[in-house]
């Protein structure tokens, strides 16, 4: 009878503590795309002093160190194990995944306003499904592919509200459009990889052998070049590598506690916020021809990836 009377009350306990747990991811899930947009247009201002090569082997450097000191303890067999079984596949992983992906993003950002490079960056998913279909890995849907030309007609208008249409816009219109490519890749490379190893270990591996891959190309007077920046571009820097650190540690946080399909859709908030982060921090300026562009892209997308899936 005592276990009857107190089932329900464990019962409620649990609900409530699940109810809890689930209120906390999605406020880490929303606090992970906020801090994530503001990423691009600090990105810019600190392109305006460090160049794309040198900016990302900070970042990757510094956030890999940190994040392999805090793993390490609990997962050295682990990471000793990437390095003995596993080592071609994650230097694969590496160039055509963050090394690349993030590089090109940066030589990219510079000669183009944030929303228009957070608008094309937002096309990962589409290449992936498109990559997924040509390896057989998934069936062709005709109204995913309906959906797919959509986010193309979104792009196209975004192209058309250009800043310039000189080579170097063309170029860096290029480079931008390689990252999700890149990143797209990457996903179906690391599948295997995924089965054996944490999604931590396998991000924190690979910033640091991307920062190590990079060091061939800094020029001499970077160590000069940080010591003459102004204290708030320090701060800027200093967030950017925060968020490679905690932004993804809250992302597999919340996909434990949420289902895959509400994180996957978070994501869509991710150019609109930076969109937004440009015109309030950088004061770009939005064209209403723009504006319809990136809805029409984030339609695309959202019936791509949510409604046609």
């Amino acid at each position: 009878m005592k276990d009857l009377l107190m089932q329900p009350s464990k019962s409620l306990i649990t609900r409530m503590a699940g109810t809890s747990s689930v209120t906390k991811a999605y406020v880490a899930l929303l606090l992970t795309m906020v801090v994530w947009a503001l990423v691009p247009a600090f990105l810019k201002q600190l392109l305006a002093v460090l160049s794309p090569t040198e900016l990302s082997f900070i970042r990757f450097f510094f956030a890999g160190a940190v994040m392999l000191a805090w793993i390490l303890p609990g997962h050295y067999k682990e990471v000793l194990g990437i390095f003995r079984n596993d080592w071609r596949l994650m230097l694969l992983c590496t160039l055509c995944g963050p090394l690349m992906a993030m590089v090109c993003f940066n030589f990219g950002l510079s000669k183009l306003t944030v929303g228009t490079a957070a608008v094309f960056t937002a096309i990962e998913p589409v290449c992936t499904y498109l990559f997924a279909v040509l390896l057989g890995q998934e069936r062709w849907k005709a109204g995913r592919m309906l959906s797919i030309l959509v986010a193309l007609t979104g792009i196209v208008l975004v192209i058309l509200s250009r800043e310039s249409f000189g080579v170097g816009y063309w170029l860096s219109l290029v480079l931008v459009t390689l990252s999700p490519i890149i990143w797209a890749a990457n996903n179906i490379i690391t599948k295997e990889l995924a089965k054996r190893h944490a999604a931590m270990v396998m991000v924190a591996v690979s910033f640091f052998l991307s920062s190590l891959l990079l060091l061939p190309t800094l020029p001499a007077d970077l160590p000069a070049k940080l010591a003459s920046m102004a204290p708030g571009l320090w701060v800027i820097l200093g967030y950017t590598v925060l968020c490679n650190i905690f932004g993804f540690t809250f992302w597999y946080w919340s996909l434990k506690h949420l289902p895959s399909s509400t994180v996957a859709l978070s994501m869509y908030l991710l150019p609109i916020l930076s969109v937004a982060a440009g015109i309030l921090l950088l004061g770009e300026s939005l064209s209403f021809l723009k504006g319809i562009g990136i809805l029409t892209v984030m339609l695309g997308l959202y019936l791509t990836n949510v409604r046609f899936r």
